[in-house]
């Protein structure tokens, strides 16, 4: 496995683990109280997340599947940042989560095409 596809597959897991995070919270709120690191967990994710899609398009020039990962990159880093101000972009955290995984399912699979060639 090259090391772009494995940072594709960091990025499926990282942002896989973002929205179990998202949903899970508000339950382990309820039940756990005030825990500090239960906020910081959203800043690690999106690091791990910058981390992963920098790598993957270091290798390659710019085309619409990056394009789109960048966007799911931004709006999921909007929505971390501001969602203590603005209840409603935890529902973002979902969307961009989910293009993030679909981004990089579909990175892998163009990867593989382009082996073939």
């Amino acid at each position: 496995m090259r090391n772009i596809d494995r940072f594709d597959f960091l990025g499926v897991i990282s942002a896989s683990l973002c929205a179990v995070h998202c949903v899970l919270t508000p339950f382990l709120i309820v039940v756990f109280a005030q825990i500090p690191w239960l906020y910081g967990a959203s800043y690690v994710f999106l690091m791990i997340s910058f981390v992963a899609l920098f790598e993957t398009s270091k290798h390659k020039e710019m085309n619409k599947i990056l394009s789109f990962l960048w966007f799911c990159f931004a709006l999921l880093a909007v929505a971390v940042i501001f969602e203590e101000d603005f209840h409603w972009l935890h529902y973002l955290n979902y969307l961009a989560s989910a293009g993030l995984i679909i981004g990089h399912i579909l990175n892998i699979k163009y990867c593989q095409e382009c082996k073939k060639d």
